[in-house]
């Protein structure tokens, strides 16, 4: 940890640096004990951390609302989807400019200094700048929809940057993950500033084409793209040499210190305010019985349950009511996701393998849909007492084996997608976009809803947006498929 917070101290006299490089102030208050160049390692662990800490309603909460995994009793205008603009200041300037600031700034020869070069070799240091920062990118297009991209990072030389259309976004995250893949050498020296993997280009591949994977697949419900087939990404992707995420060993998370600035972020919320959802709970045990809130086929305990609450004994909180009481309710575990220091996931291999299921039964690979979703389940079992541990794994293959069953009667594709909304927990921004695409499960909107009665389907753009940069904030605004900048209006992939 240590290492850590000398690393992203240097990233922030670092980035202090790179804020003023367009201003000559000749040598009038020069400090000469300042960072002369940016500390790239600095730049990346920042970067990574600063995505990884974020938190708030924004940040972290809204959407396991709008999919309902939680909750609130207290402070419920989220859950009742009020209509609010959200900024997207963290992802730009807390992570995608340094990113970016890396990438760049390793093109120009004469910036390859030893103690550049220290910090890893240009490809391997570049390669997975580019990954993390298409990771990024994914989050914010999926979230606001049109956003600024190919633009966005020329500071005071253009201060209105156009929106790039999502799927021209999506185009360019998918060329930057292979090209950055692609430039990753283990025989070289590795990134001191990786924060995921210690320096494992060989892990930062499988994640890259794990990441394509999803990418493909959230395109699956557009005609051709900019970037071609999704079906043809994402064969690519599973064929290449580097391979996808397949074991628990090969994850992606996050590590936290209780250090202030590095705690898990769920922490940073009051825990009084959110309680697990009896949608989210009935669904963990199965309960098909009169009253039932369940929106999903299953109808067994699936013993999960045990790790995501405190008290798998007691039902969760009613979605959707203005008023509502957390007495004698089911919180979200205390121990494993309202705690400083426990992990979260960026890519596990459950959601690899339920991704590969998913693609089976579209048609586009020729793999076993149905052996893939009983790993995908397995392995969600698996990566919880690896992470937290639980000891739920002895429980895996009896569960497995029923939704087997449920296969037969509810369809392959609905029990794909429940199983991805189960096993997604702790990653809300991925299960509400794989829930926008697919619908699944069959989510009823907040009883009290206050605004057009329908679940968000994206973030309203920054409120500065409108009057600082208004023409391209309105193009943007008209691609959308609904009624304007508003929660319900529909992003290009969710037809």
């Amino acid at each position: 940890m240590k290492k850590i917070v000398y690393i992203l101290s240097v990233a922030v006299l670092s980035q202090l640096f790179v804020a003023c490089g367009n201003i000559d102030f000749g040598d009038t208050n020069e400090n000469v004990n300042g960072a002369a160049s940016p500390y790239t390692a600095g730049l990346l662990s920042g970067a990574i951390m600063n995505y990884a800490t974020l938190t708030g309603r924004d940040g972290l909460m809204k959407p396991t609302l709008y999919v309902q995994y939680q909750s609130q009793v207290t402070y419920t205008t989220a859950m009742q989807y009020e209509e609010v603009a959200s900024s997207w200041y963290s992802y730009y300037v807390g992570s995608l400019s340094s990113l970016n600031e890396i990438i760049e700034y390793l093109k120009v020869e004469e910036n390859l200094t030893p103690a550049v070069l220290s910090q890893g070799s240009v490809a391997n240091q570049t390669g997975v700048a580019m990954i993390m920062k298409a990771i990024i990118m994914k989050r914010v297009t999926d979230t606001w929809g049109d956003a600024p991209y190919s633009q966005a990072f020329q500071g005071t030389d253009n201060i209105e940057p156009v929106y790039d259309a999502q799927e021209d976004i999506y185009a360019a995250i998918i060329s930057e993950l292979k090209a950055g893949r692609d430039m990753l050498d283990a025989t070289e020296t590795t990134p001191t500033g990786d924060i995921i993997f210690d320096g494992d280009v060989d892990a930062w591949k499988k994640l890259a084409n794990s990441v394509l994977l999803q990418t493909a697949l959230q395109m699956s419900k557009v005609d051709g793209s900019a970037s071609g087939s999704p079906a043809t990404e994402f064969k690519a992707a599973l064929a290449h040499s580097a391979g996808v995420i397949e074991a628990v060993a090969d994850e992606a998370w996050f590590s936290f210190e209780d250090i202030s600035g590095f705690r898990n972020p769920w922490n940073q919320n009051r825990t009084p305010d959110y309680f697990m959802s009896k949608e989210f709970s009935d669904a963990l045990k199965g309960n098909t019985a009169a009253g039932s809130l369940n929106p999903t086929s299953n109808s067994v305990l699936d013993a999960r349950i045990n790790v995501y609450a405190d008290d798998a004994s007691l039902d969760g909180v009613p979605y959707g009511y203005a008023n509502g009481t957390g007495a004698g309710a089911a919180s979200i575990s205390n121990t494993n996701y309202w705690n400083n220091t426990t992990p979260l996931p960026l890519m596990t291999a459950s959601y690899v393998a339920l991704n590969r299921a998913e693609a089976a039964a579209l048609g586009w690979t020729t793999e076993d849909e149905n052996a893939l979703l009983a790993d995908g389940i397995t392995l969600s079992y698996a990566t919880l007492d690896a992470h937290f541990g639980t000891s739920i794994s002895g429980d895996a293959a009896a569960y497995a084996a029923a939704r087997a069953l449920d296969v037969a009667t509810e369809g392959i594709d609905a029990v794909i997608a429940e199983e991805k909304w189960v096993s997604l927990f702790g990653s809300g921004f991925d299960a509400w976009a794989e829930w926008r695409r697919t619908g699944m499960p069959s989510l009823t909107p907040a009883t009290d809803a206050i605004n057009d009665g329908n679940i968000p389907t994206r973030y309203l753009y920054p409120t500065e947006e409108a009057t600082l940069n208004g023409s391209n904030y309105s193009s943007a605004v008209s691609r959308l498929t609904g009624n304007g900048d508003k929660g319900t209006s529909k992003v290009w992939w969710d037809q």
